[in-house]
């Protein structure tokens, strides 16, 4: 799958998951006893076949596809994850949950008995049945069991459950965005690759992993070296998701970084402690209850709640009219700094109507714990107070003037914040002038 086709899937998904919920069939919780009773058939029927797998010693050869499925089922995660891609298919042809063992187990007595035929006798499909439409479902159940069986649309809900853009809400059967996922869907292709790298050394486990980049297989692919210098032996587990984002060829006798894929982690390594940053302020903020909200209709809320307030003073109606500007043409990092500064005038502002003094206050969070103790502010709006985390990063300029797309959706974020600040203070002056 090349990249271009796999992040507008990624995004189509996702905009799918925004606008209807998703397909809730694809979230399946694991049922441990069905996989221990599947388990348990497959060993009591190889060995009562007396069935025997092909090794590197077998003089037939090496047979790797029957050998990954033995691994299949000998891997608790990988027999899991077969399983439940059963389970997707006896969902969209209707069949209870009751019947589940007896489709499935069928379905493996087919695969387990191509393991008793000589490597010639051997199909790699399973042909058509005149039989039964339950049988024909058992067919096709079986093709779950297959080493190329990888359901396109399972592999991108697993993606996004994975690196937290989505998330399955059991009580309303129904897929949501995450804070993150809203995030990307705003970035561009190329952004939103490098985000998903950051995204991945952010979240990463400590050892190595062959599936997402960590930091420090990120650090070894970013040193300043000619492209063909930097191969790689077949053998060495380079995670998955490099061969995705077009970032390693794997079509090469020993896979090599492309020209892209090396733009990707220097942008990816230069940027990294504003991403985390970012990442972080989205998820603790989800924590805390306050949603990403994206796209024009923000943008416009940002603007009517700016001219309507009566806390503000005109200066500040003009600067943020400025921000908006800045951000509608393409200058992101300009209009977040000028956003930022009128966060704290805001609350500068507040700080002097109940009769203190700003300079008094070292930041602007313990000026937003004040107004919160002369409850000015809500408790709620107080505790966003990792909204502050990326300022000095933005504000000092630690992320490249070139690579501001990257926090372009940020906007939309202290958007939502300003709208729930100015409408606080502002109703909390209203009620003590009454």
């Amino acid at each position: 799958m090349d990249t271009i086709t796999f992040i507008s899937e990624l995004k189509e998904t996702l905009l799918s998951i925004e606008s209807t919920g998703g397909n809730p069939s694809l979230h399946v919780i694991p049922n441990h006893a069905l996989l221990g009773e599947l388990k348990r058939f497959v060993f009591e029927t190889a060995t009562q076949k007396g069935i025997r797998f092909s090794g590197r010693d077998d003089p037939h050869g090496h047979d790797w596809r029957y050998s990954s499925f033995v691994g299949d089922v000998l891997d608790r995660e990988r027999f899991e994850r077969r399983v439940r891609y059963c389970i997707i298919k006896l969902r969209e042809f209707g069949i209870p949950e009751t019947d589940y063992f007896a489709y499935v187990s069928k379905a493996l007595d087919i695969t387990l008995a191509q393991l008793e035929k000589n490597p010639r006798e051997r199909t790699p499909r399973h042909q058509p049945s005149r039989a039964s439409i339950q049988n024909l479902v058992v067919e096709e159940i079986a093709k779950c069991f297959e080493t190329w069986y990888y359901p396109s649309d399972v592999s991108y809900y697993e993606f996004a459950t994975e690196h937290q853009l989505a998330t399955y809400d059991i009580t309303s059967r129904r897929w949501r965005l995450s804070g993150i996922g809203q995030y990307v869907l705003q970035l561009s292709a190329f952004e939103l690759i490098v985000f998903l790298c950051a995204l991945e050394v952010t979240f990463a486990r400590k050892s190595t992993s062959s599936r997402y980049l960590n930091k420090q297989t990120l650090d070894t692919l970013s040193k300043a070296q000619p492209i063909d210098d930097l191969r790689f032996n077949r053998r060495e587990r380079l995670p998955m998701s490099l061969r995705w984002y077009g970032i390693v060829d794997t079509t090469t006798e020993e896979p090599l970084i492309t020209d892209f894929g090396r733009r990707i982690l220097v942008k990816t390594s230069a940027n990294l402690d504003v991403l985390r940053d970012v990442i972080m302020l989205l998820t603790e903020s989800e924590v805390g209850g306050f949603e990403f909200l994206g796209g024009t209709d923000l943008i416009e809320q940002v603007k009517e709640r700016t001219r309507t307030s009566r806390s503000l003073i005109q200066d500040q109606r003009v600067s943020v009219e400025i921000a908006v500007n800045l951000f509608m043409t393409g200058h992101y990092l300009d209009s977040l700094r000028i956003f930022y500064s009128n966060i704290e005038a805001v609350l500068n502002l507040a700080l002097m109507k109940i009769g203190l003094r700003p300079e008094d206050f070292g930041g602007m969070k313990p000026k937003l714990e004040k107004l919160e103790k002369e409850k000015v502010l809500s408790s709620k709006l107080s505790s966003w107070l990792e909204v502050v985390t990326s300022r000095n990063k933005v504000l000092h300029g630690n992320i490249v003037e070139d690579d501001a797309a990257l926090v372009k959706p940020l906007f939309f974020f202290i958007g939502a914040f300003w709208n729930r600040l100015v409408e606080e203070v502002d109703f909390y002056f209203e009620k003590t002038a009454g």
